[in-house]
């Protein structure tokens, strides 16, 4: 069966490199898609950029659609709405797909029947050196809520397929989220029922984040670490009481502290590291990484 795709892409500030990510469509084996553009309210729009590539390529399928800035999580929305086939197929305006993206998600989805289909990646920096692969992990069929709580995200926006109709019904992006809006998008979306399927092929590529120091990033990771600590709410009460679940919150709090220190660590900042160790080890004693971790800190030597 040939399954059609609405290639979603949510783009902000993109016109610069949005042309790569658009040949990494246009090259799929498989043609069965359309292509919708989101500008999340870019200062200077993208639309001479799209109107070029339309020029260029004017039997490719592609649509623009700009609105006013609403975020990740509204971009994703309209995404979503604008689409018009049967499954939505999630591509950030920086990353890239291997031409067989399409052609295996098509036959993931006629012998694996599912609600979210998702792939492993490879990582790679700016000017495309040091390619390492990412593998996701299969989700918990009988819990993939507690899985993803618990046990992390494992899902990245650009290796994710989601059936259209089941995505609009559960609508799974909190409004104006600006942190940590996909990985709830995920937990919501096991809430609703749905059925997770990893294909365990490399079929994308995405862009390594930058490590480097900077008080926006920092308060980014401050807040999207705390954001996690809300979705430990997502578990179910049945299995997990009200007193463990605030454990449990305890527990990531300590944790998060430790990796916002980790942060520092591998920027040199031995001395504020420390400081975030600290405050993690009186919260969690337990944490043997970061006893270690303080240990090298005072020892000026770098994770």
């Amino acid at each position: 069966m040939n399954n059609k795709f609405s290639v979603v892409i949510s783009a902000y500030n993109a016109s610069d490199f949005i042309g790569k990510t658009l040949d990494s469509v246009r090259a799929q084996t498989y043609k069965d898609y359309e292509v919708v553009v989101v500008d999340d309210g870019s200062p200077i729009p993208m639309g001479p950029a799209i109107e070029a590539y339309q020029k260029q390529y004017p039997d490719f399928p592609l649509r623009y659609v700009w609105q006013e800035n609403e975020g990740p999580a509204g971009a994703r929305k309209k995404c979503a709405l604008e689409g018009q086939y049967e499954w939505l197929a999630f591509l950030d305006h920086d990353d890239l797909w291997y031409p067989n993206k399409l052609e295996v998600m098509n036959q993931a989805i006629n012998e694996h029947p599912a609600d979210i289909y998702y792939h492993d990646e490879d990582e790679v920096e700016e000017d495309g050196s040091g390619k390492k692969r990412i593998s996701y992990r299969q989700l918990d069929a009988a819990d993939p809520v507690e899985d993803l709580v618990i046990n992390g995200n494992t899902l990245s926006t650009s290796a994710t397929v989601i059936k259209r109709q089941f995505f609009l019904d559960a609508d799974p992006y909190s409004a104006k989220a600006r942190v940590g809006e996909d990985y709830e998008c995920w937990i919501k979306l096991g809430v609703a029922g749905g059925t997770f399927y990893h294909v365990d092929q490399v079929l994308g590529q995405y862009v390594r984040m930058s490590t480097s120091l900077t008080m926006k990033s920092v308060d980014y990771m401050k807040a999207s670490n705390e954001r996690i600590v809300d979705f430990y709410d997502y578990l179910n009460p049945a299995k997990h009481s009200a007193e463990e679940i605030a454990a449990m919150k305890d527990a990531r709090r300590a944790f998060n502290e430790y990796l916002v220190g980790r942060f520092y660590h591998a920027n040199k900042d031995y001395k504020t590291a420390r400081a975030y160790y600290k405050k993690s080890l009186g919260m969690d004693k337990g944490n043997k990484k970061c006893h270690v971790a303080n240990i090298l800190a005072m020892l000026h030597v770098r994770v």
